[in-house]
């Protein structure tokens, strides 16, 4: 990021948060920049071919996944929609189609004479421009693939974005014995992504992103790229036109609630590939680069939460926090007559230096954002400030549902929540632990309320 633009984020931070808040999150922004030691390292040669080896043998086999990519394109620089289009091109797993959406006023040469060089890329000039959604929405009107993803007319894949895809739903068919790919129970599945300056040509901000976490999707599209569908629920679901700016945003938290919250967990249905597989490319123009050049897709963003919370008869408001694209439910009072698939909620402990010293636990008893001072948010995805599933919440600070209350006291030894100060860390972590497990075992989920403190 440029100083420029540094130092006009930071100034229009301030005018929306205040000149305390904005001090701290330049602070925090100074120290995760010091540690970012970020480097893509692209496949090897060796790798790609052994690779493309792989895909040769299962064509040869049949019944291949096909994979359907949606681009709606618009005024496409040149440079960009060929690197974009040469990036599918290169794919080491070859049953793709590319769709091409063009709702340019006068058709893309480039990708006309690209399409007319791989029968695998079809290109479709639209008669109007209707906006990004429906733009889109025609492109999956084309498609023919099991799979849909989308991508962004100026953003890149790598070489195995569909390989590890394609490896992730054969492992699915093979462990529930299906046969047709339309009966794969994974309905969505998402990696990890990087930006890509295109000034410099360098790759940065890797969003290492967490298994699916459905309360921390209502507080942030984390999901975001690179990200396929089956294409059944995609094109039943399709883009919301009245979302443009947050379409994607709004189309995972349809598809993803239909999976959780009528329902404990979403196993087997959504999946998360740990590893980058999109470039998001930064140029002037870019959400990438500046995130406030599309304030209007964060009230969309808002207004798609909303729209998902009346649609469950979940009675909270939406609300979008101090950074931009960042959100929480303000639940009325009875959180857990909204939240049937939640079990119980924590917080967040704070010790007499305003650092966390409580909260939220791993499996392994570690306390996450363990030290980090009250007015940090957590990196560069603010996770510290966001409502989330957690795998274990501290029973100091803790709100149960009625029916558990018992469990509670079973591993606790007490009706009282929260009197637990005698405790040591170890004893804590624990104790929250044994009783987080206990209620997943009802089939519970666990949630954590960093608005939610307590002071010791």
């Amino acid at each position: 990021m440029s100083i420029k633009n540094a130092v006009s984020k930071t100034i229009a931070y301030a005018k929306r948060n205040g000149v305390r808040a904005a001090f701290f999150a330049a602070i925090e922004r100074v120290g995760d920049n010091r540690r970012d030691n970020y480097k893509f390292v692209p496949l090897s040669d060796a790798v790609i071919a052994e690779q493309k080896k792989e895909y040769k043998l299962l064509a040869e086999a049949g019944n291949l996944v096909q994979f359907s990519i949606v681009v709606p394109l618009y005024n496409t620089p040149e440079k960009y929609l060929r690197e974009m289009i040469e990036s599918v091109v290169a794919q080491t797993y070859g049953n793709w189609e590319l769709i091409l959406a063009d709702a340019s006023r006068n058709p893309l040469d480039v990708a006309k004479e690209l399409a007319a060089e791989d029968p695998r890329i079809r290109y479709f000039h639209l008669d109007s421009n209707d906006g990004i959604s429906e733009n889109t929405n025609r492109g999956l009107e084309k498609a023919k693939g099991d799979y849909i993803g989308l991508l962004d007319h100026d953003d890149l894949l790598t070489p195995d974005a569909l390989y590890e895809m394609d490896r992730v739903i054969r492992k699915s068919m093979k462990t529930n014995k299906l046969a047709r790919y339309s009966a794969c129970p994974l309905r969505l599945i998402y990696s990890d992504e990087d930006k890509f300056d295109d000034a410099s040509g360098r790759y940065y901000e890797h969003h290492e992103k967490p298994s699916f976490n459905m309360d921390y999707l209502m507080s942030n599209n984390y999901i975001c790229h690179f990200t396929v569908m089956r294409a059944d629920i995609i094109k039943r679901l399709k883009l919301r036109k009245d979302y443009d700016g947050a379409q994607d945003y709004d189309l995972f938290l349809r598809a993803c609630a239909e999976a959780t919250l009528n329902m404990p967990l979403a196993s087997g249905q959504i999946a998360h590939i740990s590893k980058v597989l999109y470039h998001w490319r930064c140029h002037a123009a870019s959400t990438a680069a500046n995130p406030a050049s599309k304030n209007y897709a964060y009230d969309a963003g808002r207004r798609a939460l909303q729209d998902l919370a009346d649609s469950y008869g979940i009675k909270a408001a939406a609300v979008q926090l101090k950074h931009v694209g960042f959100y929480r439910l303000n639940y009325d009072k009875d959180f857990f007559s909204q939240r049937k698939d939640v079990g119980c909620v924590g917080g967040k402990i704070l010790n007499k230096r305003d650092r966390i010293c409580g909260g939220m636990y791993r499996k392994d008893g570690t306390l996450v954002y363990a030290g980090l001072p009250e007015g940090f948010s957590g990196g560069l995805q603010h996770r510290a400030v966001l409502q989330q599933d957690a795998y274990a919440v501290d029973i100091r600070c803790i709100a149960v549902r009625d029916e558990l209350a018992s469990i509670y006291e079973e591993v606790t030894g007490t009706k009282c929540y929260g009197s637990f100060d005698n405790l040591s860390a170890e004893e804590t972590a624990s104790m929250s632990i044994r009783f987080a497990e206990e209620v997943r075992k009802r089939g519970y989920r666990i949630m954590w309320d960093p608005q939610v403190i307590k002071r010791v």
